[in-house]
């Protein structure tokens, strides 16, 4: 039943972020990709090697959807090689962890850091391949502009969820 849930958001998220998100960029400064929230919610259960297989999958989808040649596949296979690190440092009291990281697991504190920090990286590896250093100020501003408007579209939907 876990899986079907999995699937389901991702299909939403995926239809979300094609078909709305990916066309309101603005100026070629804010790139939303709400389709992290995928990754960062997955069960923190499973074996590292699947994590990683899932953060390849869910990269190769939408870089077929985006025609991006592989920079998705690579940016989120690196968040979910940083996550269950990111989770060991960000969670003290191991009672407190479920199957899924939410505002509920790991507290609304806790998993706004661990979401700012994976959102970040993540954005940083995608516009970093993608400009391959060119301007690098114009980078590093689509990288914090793009990262804000995501992490409020996560953070948004953690609360939508949450109800």
């Amino acid at each position: 039943m876990k899986w079907i849930k999995q699937l389901i958001r991702f299909i939403i998220v995926l239809l979300l972020q094609v078909l709305l998100i990916n066309n309101l960029q603005i100026s070629g400064l804010c790139h939303p990709y709400l389709y992290v929230v995928c990754l960062l919610m997955m069960p923190i259960t499973l074996p590292r090697w699947v994590d990683l297989l899932i953060g390849a999958l869910v990269g190769l989808v939408i870089d077929a959807f985006c025609n991006s040649a592989g920079v998705h596949m690579a940016a989120c296979t690196l968040i979910m090689l940083i996550r269950p690190y990111q989770i060991e440092r960000m969670v003290v009291e191991s009672e407190r962890l479920t199957d899924e990281i939410g505002f509920s697991s790991i507290g609304p504190s806790s998993f706004s850091i661990y979401a700012a920090l994976l959102i970040v990286i993540h954005h940083a590896m995608v516009f970093f391949l993608t400009n391959w250093f060119h301007s690098f100020l114009f980078t590093l501003l689509q990288i914090a502009i793009s990262s804000i408007v995501t992490y409020g579209l996560v953070i948004g939907y953690e609360f939508i969820r949450k109800k």
